[in-house]
């Protein structure tokens, strides 16, 4: 009868999730098998259309976060990208919207919603991208939350009227509002930029992934079905990823890979091109070469200390020191291969066998960051 019920029980929560997230689906095209490579693009929209005007009405919704995570095709690594909402780009045509050049990245949901985003990403990257998440702001006040609240850091107190954001020095555990604040914080950390917002991003994430993992959220269906449920009115995902099945799925593939081996890295670029003042332009060279060795799976790791602008290093490991992990020569299914990629290691966790990315900010999972407060 328990066991009975227990599945009754599940079995609701899983029609329930699935039912609120497929009345908003937006459709992006076919899913991808979550048995090798899979990508999925979350999108972190400013001016969300059911937001209202409680954070300031832009006129059009941005696509202010964008971050493309990428599962390796057997399931030890993970790596997440962070594209700069500054970042020029080409776009390509977006239902009637024309294709662009030199374009910020985050007009791309202005021009055709989370589809052109998604085609954007694609464009950029190289890779296929057949699921995506849409985040408002309220959607992360909501998962803050729902997870009892994020552990993050900061060196020094930090009080910004712009995002209402007050911290003092050290460590505090956000949720709610202030989770909101610390991901929207860019005057109160680094040097005001939204680079340096991207380092917090990756210290909430790092940390919201630390935290799952150990209380054993990602392999307890009751528990994703709790988070999912919690945030279903706040999250937009595409028709692919708007099943249980699948996000279950996903979550048992994250929750077998170490954190030592989920690495966060922010595609490069740089701020000093006077063409496009206040801007990131790509740094081309760099980025093509983490874009190959993410899309083939071969392990890399950062230089020590490359956390970012607007974080630090707050472990008694050294900097840069975990490695991403690969599979092999093989390509991962659901990826695309426009240029030719290096084949990757015979030992792929050999952190000697792993190959150097320098100019490449970020850090993996298992590192403890600190946002360093702007001065």
């Amino acid at each position: 009868m328990a066991v009975a019920s227990a599945t009754s029980l599940s079995a609701y929560a899983a029609y329930d999730v699935g039912h609120g997230f497929q009345q908003r689906a937006v459709d992006i095209g076919d899913g991808a098998s979550t048995d090798g490579a899979f990508n999925v693009l979350a999108i972190g929209a400013d001016n969300d259309p059911a937001q209202g005007q409680a954070y300031g009405d832009r006129g059009v919704t941005l696509n202010d976060s964008n971050v493309l995570f990428h599962v390796s095709a057997d399931h030890t690594q993970a790596v997440a990208v962070s594209f700069p909402r500054d970042l020029i780009v080409d776009q390509p045509a977006c239902g009637s919207a024309p294709a662009v050049t030199d374009t910020p990245l985050n007009q791309a949901y202005g021009r055709g919603g989370m589809d052109c985003v998604v085609s954007t990403i694609e464009h950029l990257s190289g890779m296929d991208v057949p699921y995506a998440a849409q985040v408002s702001f309220a959607g992360v006040i909501r998962m803050s939350d729902a997870v009892g609240g994020v552990p993050v850091c900061v060196t020094d107190a930090v009080d910004d009227p712009y995002t209402g954001l007050k911290l003092s020095a050290g460590e505090h555990t956000v949720s709610g509002a202030t989770a909101l604040a610390f991901l929207r914080d860019r005057h109160g950390v680094g040097d005001g930029s939204d680079l340096s917002r991207i380092s917090s991003l990756q210290q909430f994430l790092s940390s919201l992934l630390r935290k799952v993992k150990s209380e054993g959220t990602l392999s307890d269906p009751t528990k994703l079905y709790g988070l999912a449920r919690s945030a279903s009115r706040n999250i937009t995902l595409s028709t692919s990823l708007a099943s249980p099945a699948t996000m279950v799925d996903m979550a048992g593939a994250l929750d077998g890979i170490g954190l030592d081996r989920v690495t966060f890295v922010q595609y490069p670029g740089s701020v000093t091109d006077p063409a496009f003042p206040g801007k990131v332009v790509p740094d081309r060279a760099t980025a093509g070469k983490l874009m190959r060795a993410v899309r083939s799976d071969r392990p890399f790791r950062l230089d020590a200390g490359a956390t970012g602008r607007g974080a630090t290093d707050a472990t008694s490991d050294s900097p840069g020191e975990g490695t991403t992990s690969a599979t092999g020569a093989d390509e991962p299914a659901g990826a695309s291969r426009p240029d030719t990629d290096p084949p990757a290691s015979s030992d792929p966790t050999s952190s000697a066998t792993a190959q150097e990315m320098s100019g490449v900010t970020g850090q993996t999972a298992k590192q403890k960051t600190c946002a360093v407060a702007a001065g």
